[in-house]
């Protein structure tokens, strides 16, 4: 039989007063004609809320009142029926009921909240459940409402508890002190376990598990009770396992010889489940008590605020040490690079590099070559990170070999890409634009691994074109073995300069997400004024100032390289030193 106990009244008395339920519905309003429990106070609605029978239980409704209706201090939805169990808390405006349902009684919601909690005295003694099992919804009990109920001694220890947990982040540290502090209190356990719950796959990982017993090397835990607990994030009681319908058919609570048991979930404000703690007895005569529970859910709470803080600083320090080492390989990355630009008569040189905040795979490199010759490289290696700085650093090293040792550049690129898959770096790869300056002939041969096509500014015409057909570019270094590249030869005139980038100028992003592009590149070289003749630096400096421009404050993710080199315009032009 069900039945709602009246426990509080705007008076503030408990009076104990219990209406019995049946299977018709139950009107609770202000409204004596129509209500059969009246509540004669204002701020009711005169049909406020109903309770009726659905599918075998008792459900609650809020019938669109003014001041709502609370089950367990949590608002109700109107006109959605709630379903109410044993020990359910109903608060309406002032007045507080307590929900008794018989056929249930083997579960009881513990701990109410405080002011939903039956005072002493406001239900009878012989009404209290018998039933060992006690099932408790996980809650934030806190250090007052403990006090309330609480010796002195257990409180003592709590606090404890508390002190313990404020002064350190490490997380085994942590998981121990806690297990410690536990047997001290809880002086009927023989053993305990702080279990965490693995992140994606949900395993179960006994990080502490201690035995009272000196000699019982047994330290399995029961999976059954555990599951349960962390699937529902219910805190669970049982004095007596063995007689526990709940739990009969758990062969492991045989096996471990359980007799009583708590079971305790850890988990983060915003319920996700950290894992739990256990404390079990093997002995008929020590068992847990409700008023155990109540303490160990205030253990819990402490010790699931700890463990996330543990956590939070783990990743932190995790950050720390992931940035320490991009910077290590951004100063490695920067020492690879060229300090100074060639320095060629009757030509000039522009270089800069501008790393992303994760370190990439973007490089640019000079190569003096045999016969008064000059290499120009820039190349981007696929992915970020340490890896893909390892990777520029070997292949830089190699591609000055290759080109040191063969003439043909075409060739050199082709034995680059041999011994790039020599390496076996798996699936990454380097895209390349490799070219040679020869400046007695004032011509540059290229040659394009599956790289960004480069521009030549032609001073003549005042306008830039793409030197490097598609049918020459070929695929990036690393994608194909044995794939034999092409070169192509163009001529510089007076006054014509040759841009090479990486593809993060091409993708630098505005802040509202527009991409530079290659209409970027155009726009900066040749804008507002297309009738001025135009050096390396002047095109490298107007690239640079446009890509800034236009990212403005927003994160810069990918590396930029930018190399501008070309010939002078008049012939009896002095050399000019380039910037990097």
């Amino acid at each position: 039989m069900a039945s709602l106990v009246l426990l509080k009244t705007p008076d503030g008395s408990a009076t104990g007063e219990r209406i019995q339920l049946d299977s018709q519905p139950l009107l609770i309003g202000r409204s004596p004609e129509r209500c059969r429990i009246v509540l004669p106070l204002n701020a009711v609605s005169r049909e406020h809320a109903q309770i009726e029978v659905n599918q075998g239980q008792y459900v609650i409704s809020d019938l669109e009142s003014r001041n709502k209706t609370f089950v367990n201090n949590k608002q109700i939805s109107p006109h959605t029926p709630t379903t109410l169990k044993d020990g359910d808390g109903i608060k309406i405006c002032d007045f507080l009921f307590c929900f008794r349902d018989e056929t249930t009684v083997t579960k009881s919601k513990l701990p109410l909240p405080p002011e939903v909690a039956p005072q002493p005295g406001s239900v009878p003694p012989d009404e209290e459940p018998t039933n060992s099992t006690v099932e408790a919804a996980l809650q934030r009990v806190t250090g007052q409402q403990f006090l309330d109920a609480q010796p002195s001694d257990k409180l003592r220890a709590l606090l404890k508890i508390s002190a313990a947990l404020s002064k350190t982040l490490d997380v085994g540290q942590v998981l121990q002190q806690i297990a410690d502090e536990l047997f001290d209190i809880f002086r009927q356990a023989d053993r305990c376990f702080v279990i965490q719950v693995t992140e994606g796959k949900g395993a179960l990982i006994p990080v502490v598990a201690k035995s009272r017993r000196q000699n019982d090397g047994d330290t399995r835990f029961s999976r059954t009770i555990v599951r349960k607990c962390l699937e529902s994030l219910q805190s669970y009681l049982s004095e007596d396992v063995s007689a526990d319908s709940n739990f009969n058919a758990a062969q492991s609570i045989s096996d471990f010889r359980i007799r009583s048991v708590m079971c305790v979930p850890l988990a983060t404000q915003d319920g996700k489940a950290l894992g739990v703690i256990q404390l079990d007895s093997q002995d008929r005569t020590k068992k847990f008590t409700q008023e155990d529970l109540k303490l160990l859910i205030c253990v819990a709470n402490q010790a699931s605020v700890s463990l996330e803080n543990a956590r939070l600083h783990e990743v932190l320090l995790g950050r720390v040490k992931v940035d320490e080492e991009n910077k290590a390989a951004t100063k490695v990355q920067l020492g690879i690079l060229p300090q100074v630009t060639p320095n060629i008569p009757g030509y000039e040189f522009f270089a800069r590099y501008l790393p992303a905040r994760q370190v990439g795979g973007d490089y640019y490199d000079f190569v003096s070559l045999p016969g008064g010759k000059q290499a120009v490289l820039v190349g981007d290696v696929s992915g970020k990170g340490v890896p893909a700085a390892l990777i520029v650093a070997r292949v830089s090293g190699e591609a000055r070999v290759c080109l040191l040792t063969e003439p043909d550049i075409a060739k050199a690129v082709t034995h680059l890409n041999e011994l790039f898959f020599q390496a076996n770096f798996e699936d990454r790869f380097i895209t390349l634009l490799a070219s040679v300056l020869d400046p007695e002939k004032n011509q540059v041969t290229m040659v394009n691994a599956g790289h960004v096509a480069p521009w030549i500014y032609r001073h003549a015409t005042r306008s830039l074109e793409k030197p490097v057909p598609e049918s020459v570019s070929s695929w990036a270094i690393g994608w194909v073995p044995g794939n034999e590249f092409e070169s192509i030869t163009v001529e510089l005139q007076p006054g014509d300069t040759l841009i090479l980038c990486t593809d993060g100028i091409l993708d630098a992003e505005s802040a509202d997400g527009r991409r530079f592009t290659e209409d970027g590149v155009v726009r900066a070289v040749m804008v507002n004024d297309p009738d001025v003749a135009l050096t390396a630096q002047h095109i490298g400096k107007r690239i640079i100032d446009a890509v800034t421009a236009h990212a403005a404050n927003h994160p810069q993710f990918d590396d930029i390289a930018l190399v501008c080199y070309g010939r002078l315009e008049t012939a009896g032009s002095p050399t000019r030193s380039g910037e990097v």
